[in-house]
């Protein structure tokens, strides 16, 4: 999660692994020491991961780790500039990285990189893993913007060359930047196996980034351990725990005894309690790519109705929302593409809070109040299931209201929740989100630096290959999203991605909520880190430190 990136899924509540050449060993007892630890950083989550593989899942707690443990051709800073990891410059028009005809973009790789079991990296690894996200029989979520890939080449061990069936101008963001969300993996540990889907490596995984994997405790912790041979130089962190906490108020509990020294996804909805920390912390307020919303399930029919949808929309009131959930931290937006992003139209269709015409929507399409007061039509009653990630605060917070809201217009809507494993799963595996297996879900995902946002909402990106879990096609959203990518003219992507956010918020497959402003919890004695507004905020994780 890629038109031009994949987008990352996020818990709602958070508003969202070949061996290791040794396993140095982390004192499992530091997970719950109540003091701050000289050299260890914890920090903690309600999302767990279903894979340590990259290409196996998409979720935004995954990526973090992924940060850690892996290398990209480039990271994004707190400025959202690239800056260059196993490439080593930017390819661009002008210093003839991505040629005239926009159909070739070459990369010059670092020399000197070495894999975590000592490795050497090279061009082999790059082709490898390209190999790997095209290759069929591997369950990834989604291909998108590989698909306008012809073929990739290596030009020697340290430079390669990727050639497109047609220019494609979110290619740089795409293809192994931290935009695009997949790492480069190792060829010499994987490419003997047909598919990656049941690999030792996905519970154990080898990357070039800073720091090195220790264990997965599933359901408890991730243990990770500095890299002595990172290419920039052995990381200031000797030790990261991240903890697998399924409730966001356990998590509180743990930052007020001291248990954790930073939260990088924590809730709006506690962000009271977080102002109560006392000195020993930071909370932090940062603009962030991330975005809330409700989606239809279009395989619903209930939902084939415009009005239907519409209706839903005038039913909430998320100015209000966003003041009692979120305590006024978030921004009510009513496109999909960030206000801080340079193609953000302002200019879409909006749904302001209006209970009386969302029941005049519903009584034209021909739902009438049944003996319960809920509407019905043809024997059917006007109900479906809200769906969200279990434990989530905030989600089962605007769930709760939203439940009431509907039903102040007469339409049932039952909460059913998932954990987040299982509500983020592949489609392969049975996932609600990318199997279908939902009516409305609430949850968030995270931009790259690129707007286009095909992988979304593209006619061609139904799951499971794809991340299209509305199952929506619009050739009016497709048709200008497909042109914005096949220019490398910024001025004219912007007037194309303007005509596809119009239609997105004219046709309500999705109810925008708002754009989040992140809160990051740190400790004091935590130094170095620099939050960023796209994907994850680990980019120099190599600086951090922890006194």
């Amino acid at each position: 999660m890629s038109g031009s990136r994949t987008l990352l899924l996020v818990v709602l509540a958070a508003s969202l692994l070949a061996s290791a050449c040794s396993k140095v060993g982390v004192q499992t007892n530091n997970v719950g020491t109540s003091h701050t630890i000289p050299g260890t950083l914890r920090y903690a989550d309600v999302d767990e991961p279903t894979s340590l593989n990259p290409l196996l899942r998409l979720d935004a707690v995954s990526t973090d780790l992924d940060m850690f443990i892996f290398g990209y051709l480039f990271n994004l800073d707190d400025k959202m500039h690239y800056v260059p990891e196993l490439a080593t410059e930017v390819p661009t028009l002008a210093n003839g990285g991505i040629s005239k005809d926009g159909l070739t973009i070459t990369y010059h790789l670092r020399k000197g990189v070495r894999w975590q079991d000592g490795a050497p990296f090279t061009s082999r690894d790059v082709v490898f893993t390209t190999n790997a996200i095209l290759n069929p029989k591997n369950n990834l979520q989604a291909r998108n913007g590989w698909d306008q890939l012809d073929h990739v080449q290596a030009l020697g061990d340290y430079e390669v060359r990727f050639v497109l069936k047609r220019p494609y101008a979110p290619a740089v963001s795409s293809f192994f930047s931290e935009g695009g969300n997949y790492p480069v993996l190792p060829a010499h540990l994987l490419e003997r196996y047909p598919d990656i889907n049941h690999v030792p490596f996905n519970t154990n995984p080898v990357g070039t980034g800073p720091f090195k994997f220790v264990r997965w405790v599933h359901g408890d912790h991730i243990e990770l351990v500095a890299n002595p041979d990172y290419w920039r130089g052995p990381p200031k962190l000797q030790h990261i725990i991240f903890k697998i906490i399924p409730k966001d108020t356990t998590i509180l509990v743990q930052l007020r005894t001291h248990e954790l020294d930073a939260w990088f996804r924590a809730p709006t909805s506690l962000y009271p309690e977080f102002q109560k920390l006392g000195p020993d912390y930071r909370v932090q307020l940062e603009p962030a790519l991330v975005f809330s919303h409700m989606d239809f399930n279009f395989k619903n029919p209930l939902f084939q109705d415009i009005r239907v949808r519409r209706a839903i929309a005038y039913a909430m009131d998320r100015p209000s929302i966003i003041k009692t959930v979120t305590h006024g931290v978030n921004i009510p937006v009513d496109a999909e593409v960030s206000p801080i992003s340079w193609a953000y139209n302002p200019n879409v269709p909006k749904y302001p809070y209006d209970p009386t015409k969302a029941k005049a929507l519903l009584a034209q399409a021909g739902w009438t109040p049944g003996p319960d007061g809920v509407l019905q039509k043809n024997g059917q009653r006007l109900a479906f299931d809200l769906s969200a990630v279990t434990g989530g605060a905030t989600g089962e917070a605007v769930e709760s209201i939203v439940q009431q809201e509907l039903r102040a217009i007469g339409i049932a809507a039952n909460i059913k929740n998932y954990p987040a494993d299982v509500f983020f799963a592949p489609g392969q595996d049975g996932g609600i989100i990318q199997s279908g297996k939902y009516d409305v879900a609430f949850y968030a995902w995270v931009e790259g630096d690129d707007p286009d946002d095909y992988s979304l909402y593209g006619c061609d990106e139904f799951p499971p290959t794809g991340q299209n879990s509305m199952f929506w096609c619009d050739p009016a959203f497709s048709n200008p999203d497909r042109a914005a990518r096949s220019s490398y003219d910024q001025a004219q992507r912007k007037k194309y991605y303007a005509v596809a956010q119009y239609e997105i918020a004219s046709q309500v497959p999705t109810i925008i909520q708002w754009f989040q402003r992140q809160i990051y919890i740190t400790s004091t004695n935590f130094h170095g880190f620099k939050p960023a507004p796209a994907t994850s905020s680990n980019w120099n994780s190599w600086e951090w430190s922890m006194q």
